[in-house]
């Protein structure tokens, strides 16, 4: 190696490791746009399970249906966009090439669709007339679409209006649209799994190029870097000594080692509230790797829950209730998701098949309070709607909150604790719960 470059193996390691944690979110974005078909301002349904693209589409329930686009800026502005979905609840979540959010649009002002302008960093001029303008940090932009069914009979017709989605420049009078264009295939492996088995000669050798293309701003310190002789728009070349190429390759585990490790749940969890960014220095890429494809929070609210009032860890073979007193049912404006939560091959989480919807049939109490049940035995009739079946090992309660209020948001409501109720079954004088979709 040249005399500039760093020749102890143990400072190669941990500039290694520095510089895996600092480029992982662009270098993650990268792996998911991958999983697409090659070309960029395209409309494409996402499949039913998404988990091994990105990890914030794990999040979904079965009967969100998705489409995604992949928006290059460097021609112009583009517009997207989306038809009037008759009170379905939506959300389009924006991401730019560091995986950083940009501004959302907010639902509830825009109940009839959104023609939604996106605008590079260098972009200056006026949104065409009724559009909703954002701006990107960067030249691209991944853009996700989420709708929602009303029930399972509503799935079909939901799936149906992703063909209305559209996409295609913002300049000029009357922009001529692309539709839906097709699907995007489950990839052989998991983005994730794919960037992390990359060699260390390709995998600086693409932070160098995406360096160069989407430069580093925010702080992000990257002259550490050249120690190790990563340059960005520069080719990457292997040092000639095996101990420093071996240093190498430890170094690029050490950096994943510490963003995965971050973004993990603690054990003995009662309702914590996601994502919860881990403090510095690995934050921005651990909370990429949580959060990068998901809806923002003021669209939906995600709650995890691993033990009981008691702080013991939820046992399905065990009986839990979890009781919302009269007037603590989850604050949302749109609709509410009570599941267990399963890991997805890339470490990410999803929802169980099981799904208690609080735009279904519950009963509430004769007090007017909420209580649901999660054990492995069935319910009698009387309380069946308000079960959740609960397979016989160790559990892992998940919250979804659509549109929540700003009561969720600020923090001023939490979920109660599960309850453990032991072998006695509690009953109540029920009564049906009249609820209809949100329009």
């Amino acid at each position: 190696m040249a005399s500039h470059l760093e020749t102890n193996p143990f400072d190669v390691r941990r500039t290694a490791a520095d510089g895996v944690v600092l480029g992982f979110p662009l270098l993650l974005v990268d792996a998911v746009r991958r999983t697409h078909p090659v070309g960029m301002n395209q409309v494409l349904i996402l499949p039913e399970d998404c988990s091994v693209i990105a990890p914030g589409l794990a999040d979904d329930d079965e009967l969100i249906v998705r489409a995604s686009a992949w928006v290059d800026l460097s021609g112009g502005p583009v517009l997207l966009s989306l038809p009037n979905l008759d009170g379905r609840y939506w959300a389009i979540s924006l991401f730019d090439a560091w995986g950083d959010r940009i501004g959302r649009v907010d639902p509830r002002t825009h109940k009839g669709g959104v023609q939604l302008m996106l605008a590079g960093p260098a972009w200056r001029g006026e949104a065409p007339k009724g559009a909703v303008a954002r701006r990107a940090h960067t030249e691209l932009i991944w853009a996700v679409i989420r709708i929602a069914a009303r029930s399972p009979q509503d799935l079909e017709a939901t799936r149906g209006l992703l063909a209305n989605i559209a996409i295609g420049p913002a300049d000029g009078d009357g922009p001529k649209l692309r539709k839906l264009h097709g699907r995007v295939d489950p990839p052989l492996q998991p983005a994730l799994d794919a960037l992390t088995s990359l060699s260390p000669h390709r995998l600086f050798h693409h932070l160098a190029r995406l360096l160069a293309r989407y430069p580093a701003e925010d702080g992000r310190e990257i002259a550490a870097l050249a120690g190790i002789g990563m340059t960005p728009g520069k080719a990457f070349h292997l040092p000639e000594e095996a101990a420093l190429r071996d240093a190498l390759t430890l170094g690029i585990a050490d950096g994943f080692a510490r963003v995965i490790h971050a973004q993990a749940l603690p054990e003995a969890t009662v309702w914590r509230r996601l994502p919860a960014g881990p403090g510095p220095p690995d934050a921005p890429a651990a909370t990429i790797l949580a959060a990068l494809g998901a809806a923002a929070a003021e669209d939906i609210q995600h709650w995890i829950c691993d033990c009981d009032s008691d702080g013991r860890p939820l046992i399905g073979s065990e009986p839990y209730i979890l009781r919302f007193p009269p007037g603590e049912a989850p604050p949302v404006d749109g609709f509410w998701t009570l599941s267990l939560a399963s890991r997805a091959p890339s470490g990410a989480l999803r929802a169980a098949r099981h799904v208690l919807d609080s735009r279904n049939d519950l009963i509430v109490d004769a007090d007017g309070s909420l209580t649901l049940h999660i054990e492995h035995q069935p319910q009698p009739a009387e309380t069946q709607a308000n079960w959740l079946p609960a397979p016989p090992g160790r559990l892992r309660l998940r919250l979804k909150l659509y549109w929540p209020r700003a009561s969720a948001l600020e923090g001023s409501w939490r979920p109660p604790a599960p309850e453990r109720i032991g072998g006695v079954r509690r009953t109540s004088s029920p009564q049906r719960e009249n609820r209809e979709s949100p329009s």
